[in-house]
């Protein structure tokens, strides 16, 4: 099973996301917890997915996390990435995914070390490598 620390920046990668997938893509009223009713909500909704499956492949989230992220559920999550990789095989479709991907890549290296150096913990103290512990002995 995957594990992964939580982020503090899980919402500002989504965000993101969002805003590229919404560029890429013609949907300029996408946001992670609005719904458009009506006309364009199928158009709305593969574009919430298309993020969905973005931020588990760029920023590594859990299926978990990102459910929590667009209030959703996980299964709801899963549902989405399988949507997306059965549009893969549409190559205009797959061209603007990479490019999406390839573009949030980017930022994520750019922004790693920034990122990274706000989310690090520090490390719990450990015995010198090879020294045990003594053991306390009770006063006679």
């Amino acid at each position: 099973m995957r594990t992964r620390r939580l982020n503090p920046n899980d919402f500002a990668f989504a965000r993101l996301t969002m805003t590229v997938v919404a560029l890429e893509f013609g949907q300029p009223n996408l946001s992670l917890d609005v719904e458009i009713s009506g006309k364009g909500r199928r158009h709305s909704v593969f574009a919430r997915q298309v993020a969905i499956y973005l931020l588990q492949t760029v920023f590594d989230m859990t299926a978990t996390r990102t459910g929590e992220v667009f209030s959703r559920d996980r299964s709801t999550i899963t549902h989405a990435l399988r949507v997306v990789e059965e549009s893969r095989d549409d190559p205009v479709f797959n061209r603007k995914l990479l490019k999406a991907e390839d573009f949030l890549t980017a930022c994520l290296d750019t922004f790693r070390p920034h990122v990274e150096a706000r989310i690090q913990l520090p490390a719990p103290a450990a015995p010198a490598r090879g020294k045990a512990l003594a053991p306390v002995r009770a006063a006679a």
